[in-house]
């Protein structure tokens, strides 16, 4: 290959991404379906967007090379899944030789290996390899391909795409090759397949171009009017010039229209309409006031009843009540010979105390309580006091200011002053009163204002109940309505002062001008959808003519151009007629020319020699056709410098007798120098192949493949029954025991199951087969007319041993070739014992052969 030609893939490299795409697909497939022409499209306009992650198929390093000198055979295909009907359980093996015969009936699954090669290889017309289609689901594909190159055994894995670049120089001759030739009009050309690859991708581009034009005129404008009016704000004036310059922070900022915006509109026009503003600030202030006072009683309320001066109350009232205790059970022991009951009680002392008040102050003034002097009385009965009576008064006023006592009324006195500092709390009309003061509307709002009060007097109220402070309520939560009055507050304080500005001075177009764009961004809010729409319609017309630019097709033309003086020589003309010729086609009147480069369409043609008119579509038989096509073929493949093998499917088809001959001596001569794989399912052709491979002393390779319950492309032995007993047990014994061995180790214990049965039961096969020609010396035999009678002499060696250990054996491994019951399923015997008994069966049959009669 050229220099040009292998820059081609560095090229590629540098052409949009989408393009490679488009470029890999149609080395896969004959042409791009409408699906494909869709998806293209979409990648076009992604990678104009910037957002084409890298393509997961690039574009094939070596796609129309030819590959290097040297030697390369195929071996073998194995392993294959999800590729069409093929499910074959063993390697599909090339042999040894330079030509090889795969045959197979119909349906056999010759055109599955065909495709299969394609793909693996890099064929010009790949097409779509499909799965099973009579299998649900989608199987993953993959094959390994094992091959031969200058003498180094290599294999490949392939994974359902992606071609084995060490394998690209294999050619594959079937059906589609016929469609390098181009027809148009009145002519017929022909392109080397690079130059065709670059007219299909030219035609790709003008199909996505359209595709394009298409979308872009489907995307009709549903963009809303905005009112005159509003045209003329910021909002009005970026909403007339939208574009797909527009950011999302454009549409937040043009577009949103908050609750708060909702009432500064509300506020605007009030201010617009308010004739008196110096009053309506005044108004607002005052209302502002009567929301601080509510404010503040909250707090002040949320502060007296808060945790810590409830407790303060509560351990008040406990000291209270516990030292009144202590001086209740003093007294009781001081008086507890009273003879009236009550003595040094609440009431009683209450009593005393006024007592008291009544001698300092009236009875006895300036003299001690209780008088007790000679002639005093009792301020209470007047009687003359007796000395009992006196020294009862004395040890009463005893008690009375006694430390006991002290410590109540002192504690008593604490626990009343905790509790007066906790003020009256609002009555429900005095709240009301000022909840309208406040302008808070009697709605869900003023209930949150009427409730907290309501859990403030019940907390309050629990005062009365609580004895001590770990039974203290949950404290009360600031109410979120406070925060709420306090923003309302100081927004009526905020519009108190703009008030008072629209009375000093004439602002209102300002107002006018703001009120109107506050309308204007409600209204693009509204419509935002729409916008967004818009936008998103905008933006993909730009992504469309951006992503269009990338189709223009002026540097594939130009590189075809390049390629086509590289490529294009009278050596291949005279390799196209020289072919012809060998193939016995020189009457078929067809000259390969040159042709000029026309917009990257034609480059060289196929036309009648002499003919008024290239009408060989019309002219050509069928035949005629196929042999052209065959002959194109060869003239590319014998222009190679490697030794690369090349694969026919049916080349005879539609050919007569004279043809289908020369066509098969052009492949034993090619075999000479390279591999030749042919696939057919003639028997004619096999013959031929035969004869005239003899002739030239060539050993061909015949491979038949079959269908099997499990699928397609299985490999056909030679059956048991007519195969040698000792190279069959020494295959059971050196690679399928080996081969069920390395399963089990490898953990594929059903794979080994499965050979272990297949074994079991063709060594039951050879047991018996050996019973008919060692046993009983081949005096019958299966599939044989004669009874060989001569050799009944040679039984006298038989022995009960023999005869035992056959029967042993025999009885062993006949429940794996006949049926079994499913209630009772044959155990598999162990591996070891398997080969114990081969083993057994080979030495006994070495022996046997050896013992005279």
């Amino acid at each position: 290959m050229n220099n040009t030609e292998s820059t081609l893939t560095k090229w590629f490299s540098e052409r949009p991404q989408w393009l490679q795409v488009a470029a890999t697909r149609l080395l896969q497939q004959s042409e791009l379906a409408a699906q494909d022409i869709s998806e293209l499209a979409t990648l076009c306009r992604q990678e104009a967007d910037g957002k084409l992650a890298k393509p997961s198929c690039s574009f094939p390093a070596s796609a129309f090379s030819q590959g290097v000198a040297g030697t390369l055979r195929l071996c073998s295909i194995s392993d294959v899944e999800g590729v069409n009907a093929l499910a074959p359980k063993k390697p599909l093996e090339f042999g040894n030789g330079n030509i090889t015969i795969v045959y197979g009936n119909n349906g056999s699954g010759k055109s599955g290996y065909v495709r299969l090669l394609k793909h693996i290889c890099g064929a010009r017309e790949t097409g779509t390899l499909h799965p099973n289609v009579y299998k649900p689901g989608s199987p993953v594909q993959k094959a390994c391909i094992t091959f031969e190159q200058d003498g180094i055994q290599k294999s490949h894995t392939w994974s359902g795409q992606g071609i084995c670049d060490e394998l690209n120089s294999v050619d594959v001759f079937d059906t589609s090759f016929g469609k390098v030739f181009v027809g148009s009009e009145d002519e017929v050309s022909y392109e080397p397949p690079v130059l065709s690859f670059f007219s299909s991708l030219i035609i790709a581009c003008e199909k996505v171009a359209s595709a394009l034009d298409s979308e872009a005129t489907q995307l009709k404008s549903k963009k809303p009017n905005i009112p005159a009016d509003k045209k003329v704000t910021p909002e009005g004036i970026w909403f007339e010039s939208l574009s797909a310059k527009v950011t999302t922070q454009d549409i937040e900022k043009y577009c949103t229209f908050s609750t708060s915006d909702d009432a500064e509109m509300q506020t605007l026009q009030q201010r617009l309409a308010e004739q008196a503003p110096a009053e309506k600030a005044r108004q607002l202030r005052k209302q502002k006031q009567h929301m601080e006072i509510l404010l503040q009683d909250a707090q002040k309320y949320l502060e007296q009843l808060s945790e810590e001066n409830f407790k303060r109350i509560i351990a008040a009232k406990k000291k209270s009540i516990l030292k009144k205790t202590a001086a209740d059970a003093s007294a009781e022991k001081v008086f507890s010979g009273s003879e009236l009951e009550g003595i040094g009680s609440d009431v009683w002392k209450e009593l005393w105390e006024a007592a008291r008040n009544y001698s300092v102050s009236i009875a006895y003034q300036g003299v001690d309580y209780p008088n007790v002097s000679g002639g005093s009385r009792c301020v209470l009965c007047h009687q003359t006091l007796t000395d009992e009576s006196k020294n009862r008064l004395i040890s009463f006023e005893s008690f009375v200011k006694g430390e006991m006592q002290k410590a109540a009324t002192d504690a008593a006195k604490d626990y009343e002053t905790a509790s007066q500092s906790i003020e009256l709390l609002p009555t429900s009309e005095t709240l009301k009163t000022r909840i309208d003061a406040a302008g808070i509307a009697q709605d869900e709002f003023a209930n949150q204002v009427t409730e907290f009060f309501t859990q403030l007097q019940a907390r309050k109220d629990q005062l009365s109940v609580v004895d001590s402070e770990e039974a203290t309520p949950d404290p009360l939560q600031t109410p979120q309505w406070i925060e709420q009055v306090q923003c309302q507050s100081n927004n009526l304080g905020e519009l108190a002062a703009k008030y008072d500005e629209d009375a000093k001075g004439d602002n209102r177009e300002d107002i006018k001008k703001k009120l109107n764009s506050l309308q204007a961004r409600k209204w693009l809010s509204e419509h935002r959808a729409a916008i967004n729409e818009e936008l998103k319609r905008l933006k993909i017309l730009n992504q469309i003519q951006k992503a269009k630019k990338s189709t223009n097709t002026r540097a594939l033309s130009q590189k075809k151009g390049e390629l086509a003086e590289a490529l294009i020589t009278d050596a291949f003309v005279q390799r196209f007629n020289s072919e012809l010729r060998a193939l016995g086609a020189s009457q078929v009147k067809v000259e390969l020319v040159k042709s000029k480069v026309s917009k990257g369409r034609v480059l060289h043609k196929l036309q009648l020699q002499g003919a008024s008119q290239n009408g060989l579509s019309e002219v050509l038989s069928e035949g005629e056709s196929r042999i052209v096509s065959i002959a194109a073929f060869l003239a590319d493949v014998t222009g190679k410098t490697n030794q690369a093998p090349f694969v026919f499917d049916d080349p005879i088809s539609s050919l007569d007798q004279t043809y289908e001959e020369a066509v098969v001596q052009r492949l034993i001569e090619l075999s000479e120098d390279k591999q030749v794989i042919v696939f057919t399912h003639r028997l004619s052709l096999l013959g031929t192949i035969k004869h005239f491979a003899e002739k030239k002393s060539i050993k061909i390779d015949v491979v038949s493949i079959r269908s099997a319950g499990w699928g397609t492309g299985e490999p056909a032995p030679i059956p048991l029954s007519q195969s040698d007993i000792k190279s069959a047990l020494n295959t059971l014994m050196n690679q399928r025991y080996q081969d069920a061995k390395k399963a089990s180790e490898n953990g594929e214990f059903e794979h080994a199951e499965i050979l272990l049965k297949s074994m079991c039961s063709d060594f039951r096969t050879l047991v018996e087969r050996s019973i008919e020609n060692d046993l009983l010396c081949g005096v019958v035999q299966r599939f044989q007319r004669p009874v060989h009678t001569l050799k009944i002499k040679d039984l006298v060696k038989l022995k009960d041993t023999d005869c035992n250990l056959l029967d042993s054996l025999m009885t062993k491994y006949s429940g794996f070739e006949h049926s079994q019951p499913a209630e009772s399923p044959l155990e598999l015997p162990e591996p070891g014992d398997l080969m114990a008994d081969m083993t057994s069966l080979k030495s006994w049959r070495e022996e046997y052969v050896k013992r005279l009669a």
